[in-house]
């Protein structure tokens, strides 16, 4: 409290310089409370405004949903060990306050509230490690911190933030530790982080191993030191196992991706004066691929922190200890296999080097020892390092390869290093007062670190492109009103939703709707393993997980109940589900979450080719194991024509279209000609096409009934983005036998290739025969918290199989009496059943949070024991000298 009295004012400021600064940012970008553009910038549209609106959903839930599973996300989802990375925020429980169309106004609040926090944090923290340095300097120094460029540059992973806030605090907590033996501050802050972000939490205790031996060596060495430092390290790491615990079982389970090979000894795009390119004033590459770290933290701090080194009360092996935690983590950015050793031994997928925040703090705290030694600094140590500094700066514009490294951000850095070096020499001289140069050094820092952010937000939206708020509010106006209804409609009902033409693929989470797309770093690899078997799109790590682009047929087995139908035709079973919402349709066909085997169910054998005919079979293969049949669903037929005004080409299986120079056309396209059965379900197979124009990536189907030869009949024609588009393009259904042209046109292309297309036809009277079987095997199925409830009344025993990603979590109980639950085609889940009229309710708990809850109360048990008895014996030996 004596410390708030005496520093109210700076702690204020503190708060609010950050804030107003990145408030100036993004409003001069465009960014404000309220404003046509928005905050949300790549993930923070596709994932985090969503994750948020679900964290909304769950408490105005009342209970109903919990925290430990959800069927909004990829046919289930491990909430719990999700929240371990997406959900670990101070101010996530504030999103009760907003619904989904103002919720990037609440994404917008909290990151300039983050950074306030980062600010204050900092502040609090370096004031209390170096107290006899002013307010105004340490306050130059948190600013410089909370606005270094790795948050800047990367503020729309709006979850990394918060790491920022614990991270001084850390730092302070083990510097008390140190040096007077008091632990609380430094077991808390370090067990918030470790539950909070269990990815950061590992980048910062490996960096707290080494800062802790670098700073050992100020003093004679102390085994009771280490002894604290393991001890109350351990013991965080213990209790934090409440979180570690089940995130590490899921991630050992159910992420089959978790390592990274190596693939060569240097990091890519590595270049000898990176270090220095970085440190220019606003220098901005990429946070997507071939980026070089994002270290800079401002200019005055990088040469204090160079000037460390020339400070005679800092003994000659701090200085080599501390170089050799610079020398490591700059070796990091350069070797590869030190840089997936910080990441878990993971290649992150876009914004490299997440350690790099590291090398920053690092800078900082030196720079903080070199100020808290101000009156020992000489002139001909500015000098020295100032030269240093130009030449290495120099070099870089003259050998290095930095195309981003603009002349304004040569000026600027020029210009404030002057100024610093000014400021610098005259304070050593005293020709200016210590009060003085503190005042001018903190206006030129604050200056320079909003001039930085500035530059790094414009990098952000040059290249992810802060989403307008019209295109936002237009997703939401359109997307709302149908997930109300169907909620309305299903009720506690389970039923999946999924559409044809999503915003994004975590629209589920976004609406509160049960959807089978998902876009993600935490997944169940092992189901969307076996969703590419069945010609679902995803990527080789799984991250992304999409709906459209397949057939009726997995529809059905996956209880999409309900389509949000945009453009495309109308699919066989499909109905309008609501007078007042056109685009809603509903599947009369679609069966229940599970279905009931006669006698067990045995998993289908499948071929992990990519191919589309052995997507059919292995969809094939799937029903029949469920129906315990041997049904054909699916017949290929062959084009009647082809036709086409562009050259085309081949080699192998691939085609190629080319535009004729002469032609005036701004695409390319050809059409075929088809007969289609009656009682058909058409789909038409369009394998790995590759785009001249990358952006342009779209296909335009146009399909016309040409069976009158007196008149061609547009039947329908939609854009389909084929990047996140499984393998068979829907084109409608058919009652009677009927004559078409289906034409492909790739708009603003000159050149495509696509490997051999393939026409499919379901027919959709077998189709409802065997859905009809499994509809009346299905069980009521109703949702319950953290789970479902079904119903059931079979004259045998069996399976039912069940349409969840299998997870250890899962426990079965029927008519309350507990029954074990088994995996299922490698990646689903199934419970063996009696025959007869019974009750199967299955609850999630996630797998090791018993075992982690106790860690957690023993964790903080032991430490409560060992620091009382620590403290108790240091007293104790401390009255017997006084004696």
């Amino acid at each position: 409290m004596k410390f708030i009295k005496k520093n109210k004012w700076a702690l204020l400021a503190s708060f609010f310089i950050p804030l107003i600064l990145m408030v100036i940012v993004l409003a001069m970008t465009g960014i404000y409370w309220g404003s046509s553009r928005s905050i949300l910038a790549g993930d923070a549209y596709h994932q985090y405004v969503a994750i948020h609106s679900l964290y909304r959903n769950i408490l105005h839930s009342g209970g109903s949903q919990g925290f430990l599973y959800t069927f909004t996300s990829g046919l289930g989802l491990n909430l719990y060990a999700f929240s371990a990375y997406y959900m670990g925020s101070f101010l996530m429980p504030f999103t009760f306050f907003f619904d989904v169309k103002s919720m990037p106004d609440a994404l917008y609040l909290f990151t300039i509230i983050k950074f306030g926090l980062i600010g204050l944090s900092s502040f609090v923290s370096f004031k209390n490690m170096y107290q006899k340095l002013s307010n105004l300097t340490v306050l130059s120094i948190s600013t410089a911190f909370a606005l270094m460029s790795f948050l800047t540059s990367q503020l729309e992973i709006t979850m990394w933030l918060d790491v920022f806030i614990l991270l001084p605090l850390i730092i302070w907590g083990l510097h008390r530790l140190m040096d007077e033996r008091k632990r609380w501050l430094y077991f808390v802050s370090l067990l918030i982080l470790f539950i909070q972000n269990y990815y950061f939490g590992f980048m910062v205790a490996i960096f707290l191993v080494l800062y802790f031996l670098a700073r050992m060596t100020y003093e004679k060495w102390s085994w009771t030191k280490v002894l604290d430092f393991v001890v109350s390290s351990t013991l965080a790491g213990i209790a934090s196992l409440i979180m570690l615990l089940p995130m590490y079982l899921d991630l050992k389970s159910n992420n089959s991706d978790a390592l990274s090979t190596l693939s060569g000894i240097f990091t890519e795009n590595s270049h000898l004066f990176d270090l220095f390119a970085k440190n220019f004033v606003g220098t901005y590459d990429t946070t997507q691929f071939n980026a070089i770290p994002m270290i800079y933290v401002g200019l005055m701090p990088l040469g204090l922190a160079i000037i460390f080194f020339f400070t005679k009360s800092i003994r000659l092996r701090s200085k080599f200890a501390f170089l050799g935690i610079i020398g490591f983590l700059i070796a990091s950015f350069y070797l590869q296999a030190l840089d997936l050793l910080w990441q878990g031994m993971h290649s992150p997928n876009m914004f490299l080097h997440r350690y790099a925040f590291l090398f920053s703090l690092l800078i900082v705290i030196m720079a903080l020892e070199t100020l808290s030694r101000w009156n020992e600094i000489k002139t001909w140590h500015i000098l020295t390092i100032s030269l240093f500094l130009i030449l290495g700066f120099l070099s870089t514009l003259v050998f290095g390869h930095y195309k981003y490294v603009m002349t304004s951000q040569v000026m600027l850095t020029f210009l404030f290093g002057l100024a610093y070096l000014i400021l610098s020499i005259n304070s050593i001289r005293n020709w200016i007062s210590n009060h003085l140069f503190v005042i001018l050094l903190f206006i030129f820092m604050t200056v320079e670190a909003g001039v930085n952010a500035l530059y790094q937000v414009q990098g952000v939206q040059k290249e992810w492109n802060f989403a307008s708020r019209d295109y936002y509010n237009t997703q939401v106006n359109s997307l709302e009103p149908i997930a109300n209804k169907v909620n309305e409609l299903s009720g506690s009902t389970f039923a999946r939703t999924d559409n044809t033409v999503p915003d994004t693929a975590n629209d589920g989470m976004k609406y509160n709707f049960n959807a089978l797309s998902q876009f993600s770093s935490v997944r169940n690899s092992n189901a969307s393993s076996i969703m590419r078997q069945l010609g679902f799109h995803t990527d080789s790590t799984y991250l992304n997980l999409r709906y459209p682009g397949n057939t009726i047929l997995m529809d059905s087995i996956f209880a999409i109940k309900y389509n949000i139908s945009q453009a495309q035709p109308p699919k066989f079973g499909f109905s309008p589900a609501s007078n007042s919402l056109s685009t809603l349709t509903q599947n009369s066909n679609a069966i229940g979450l599970g279905v009931f085997v006669p006698g067990g169910f045995k998993d289908a054998k499948f071929t992990d080719k990519a191919k589309a005919s052995n997507f059919i079979n292995n969809q094939t293969a799937l029903v029949n194991a469920l129906t315990q049949s041997k049904t054909t669903f699916f017949t290929p037929f062959y084009t009647t024509s082809e036709e086409t005004s562009d050259k085309i080409t081949g080699v192998g299986s691939s085609v190629t279209l080319t535009r004729p120079k002469t032609s005036t056309a701004t695409d390319v396209s050809v059409t075929y000609g088809i007969t289609v059965d009656a009682n058909s379900q058409l789909y038409l197979s369009v394998p790995n096409i590759t785009y001249l124009n990358s952006n342009a990536e779209n296909t335009l189907i146009t399909i016309s009934d040409v069976s009158n030869p007196k008149m061609t009949r547009s039947l329908n024609s939609y854009y389909i983005g084929t990047n996140d588009t499984g393998s068979f393009f829907n084109l409608g259904s058919f009652a009677k036998e009927t004559k078409l042209k289906v034409t492909l046109s790739f708009p603003e292309n000159s050149q495509v290739t696509f490997d051999t297309t393939s026409f499919w036809r379901l027919d959709t009277q077998t189709y409802q025969k065997e859905m009809a079987r499994l509809k009346s095997r299905s069980p009521k199925t109703e949702t319950i918290k953290n789970g479902v409830r079904m119903t059931y009344n079979e004259k045998e025993k069996g399976d039912i199989f069940l349409t969840i990603p299998y997870d250890k979590g899962w426990s079965a109980k029927i008519d309350g009496k507990k029954v074990p639950v088994s995996k299922a085609q490698d990646g689903f889940t199934k419970v063996t059943v009696p025959a007869g009229k019974h009750q199967l309710e299955l609850k999630f708990f996630p797998n090791g949070l018993k075992e982690g809850i106790i860690c957690f109360i023993l964790g903080i048990l032991l430490f409560i024991g060992y620091n009382y008895f620590t403290n108790k014996q240091r007293k104790a030996g401390g009255q017997q000298n006084e004696s």
